[in-house]
């Protein structure tokens, strides 16, 4: 299953079709944290516990030993995504007030094109302004599509036992595929007899 909806990510990202690959590949945290975590009772805990050990560690900036952390995109700025993106379609990374508050003051999507190599790129700051501090990050939502595909997809191969689908999906172009070819202009014709129906006396 989860082969099928990386295939599905990575097409609807050929097509440009940045929303729906974005909603989809957050998805994935969740169902690979399950297969990780079979016990822990709290989708929540296992999406966060997943993805920071898969992927939030690798996220962070150079800089984390420093005073001031860089923003990152962490578990809980990711789950957050996931859960504002999924039930209101905004990117909000804070949720206002409903999750976990993350330290990103300004949340921002970037959508871009396929590049040559597929090599996209993410901002992160700190600054002062106004007497405010903010904090930021700009997301590439190719990017980030890309890598948590990349990284569920390497865990699923590794890690299949963990997984229990139950499920069958019917590809019906690939079933009727043999089957020879309908005379639409034919059925229509019948459908349209009169005499259809009528029982012969």
């Amino acid at each position: 299953m989860i082969d099928r909806i990386v295939q599905d990510i990575r097409g609807a990202l050929d097509n440009n079709l940045y929303f729906a690959a974005l909603n989809c590949a957050l998805t994935l945290p969740d169902i690979c944290g399950k297969a990780e975590y079979p016990l822990e009772r709290s989708s929540k805990r296992r999406y966060i516990d997943w993805y920071d050990k898969e992927i939030g560690f690798y996220e962070k900036s150079p800089r984390h030993n420093e005073a001031e952390e860089m923003p990152y995109l962490s578990g809980q700025v990711i789950y957050n995504l996931r859960c504002a993106m999924l039930h209101s379609g905004e990117p909000n990374v804070n949720g206002d007030g409903v999750y976990q508050k993350t330290d990103i003051d300004k949340f921002s999507l970037v959508i871009q094109k396929a590049q040559p190599f597929d090599i996209y790129g993410d901002s992160s700051g700190i600054m002062d302004w106004g007497g405010k501090h903010i904090r930021s990050y700009r997301m590439n939502v190719r990017r980030i599509c890309l890598i948590i595909c990349a990284v569920a997809e390497a865990y699923y191969r590794e890690n299949k036992e963990k997984f229990h689908f139950e499920y069958e999906i019917i590809d019906w172009d690939e079933v009727t595929s043999t089957l020879p070819p309908l005379d639409m202009e034919a059925v229509f014709k019948e459908l349209a007899n009169p005499e259809l129906g009528k029982e012969k006396l």
